[in-house]
């Protein structure tokens, strides 16, 4: 069944008034302030983002022109400056109101994830990451065992009712967007950066993760590996830290990520001979790596 990745949707109202005409304004939003230039205008925009705010107004005196021109693009990058913050705002809209020398700029956005879900979501990652990450483990013991975490936890929803890292900690179940948010968290807490990939795959959207590994950028899909999961263990290695081109098959995006090109079991052959107090872990996950699985799979 095809499902979409719930993405911010914009709507916007612009609405001009001439020169020689006086427009008063209702005070809509308590919160208002003046400001003089897009990058006080940009600043603004991810502040509001970052404390959650739905609902907040501005006046601006710069040039309107440019303001017109440019406040979409300044949206979408305040929603884009973080992969988290860019998945959990799901609509937002605003009116534009322009006179003499002034602009009155009304913004409404939607969430869905509450600052105080966000919140709970932090602190349970980092009560997880105490629990299964010790202050000796490796950059690569640390994404195994999130990985390992993720698909013995969460169960995939097949109601597409649950999108979020909070849902996916509060009832153990959601969609690849809920898997892939609560991944970035674990991964970003545990000093692993991640990031989040948008594309598609046979069954319709899917988001999956890109891990920076010792310098390296690797592709990490939690979901599906959860759908391939070993009966007998409940894990599957077979989308961990793989290249585009291993990823190409069947998962497809078009935006610009980083590379990821070089093998992972490559890797792990050399991390074999060169840290031998690993050998035996390098060994075993090397022999995970890679496995063919199931042909159908969730998205």
């Amino acid at each position: 069944m095809r499902r979409k990745l719930t993405k911010w949707t914009l709507m916007a109202i612009v609405i001009l008034v001439g020169l020689g005409t006086e427009l008063k304004f209702e005070s809509v939003f308590a919160d208002s302030s003046t400001i003089t230039d897009l990058n006080q205008l940009s600043d603004v925009f991810v502040e509001r983002l970052a404390t959650r705010t739905e609902e907040f107004a501005v006046t601006y005196s710069g040039d309107k022109k440019q303001l017109s021109e440019q406040l979409p693009s300044l949206l979408k990058e305040a929603t884009e400056q973080d992969d988290y913050t860019a998945y959990i705002v799901d609509s937002y809209f605003y009116t534009l109101r322009t006179w003499r020398s002034k602009a009155k700029l009304s913004v409404v956005i939607r969430y869905r994830e509450t600052l105080e879900e966000t919140e709970e979501v932090n602190r349970q990652v980092s009560l997880v990451l105490k629990q299964i990450i010790s202050p000796r483990m490796s950059a690569h013991e640390k994404v195994k065992v999130i990985h390992d975490w993720l698909v013995s936890h969460l169960e995939y929803d097949t109601r597409y009712e649950r999108y979020t890292a909070y849902e996916a900690l509060k009832d153990g179940r959601a969609v690849c967007q809920g898997y892939t948010l609560l991944a970035y968290k674990m991964l970003n807490e545990a000093g692993i950066p991640a990031k989040i990939v948008e594309g598609t795959v046979a069954t319709g959207d899917h988001a999956w993760n890109l891990v920076l590994l010792n310098g390296i950028w690797y592709h990490l899909d939690v979901t599906w590996d959860d759908s391939e999961a070993n009966p007998n263990t409940g894990i599957s290695y077979s989308y961990y830290l793989q290249t585009d081109k291993q990823m190409r098959p069947d998962h497809s995006w078009t935006k610009k990520y980083p590379k990821a090109y070089v093998s992972y079991l490559e890797v792990l052959e050399n991390l074999q001979k060169s840290d031998p107090t690993l050998r035996l872990f390098y060994q075993w996950l090397k022999g995970q790596v890679g496995k063919s699985g199931l042909s159908m799979q969730n998205s």
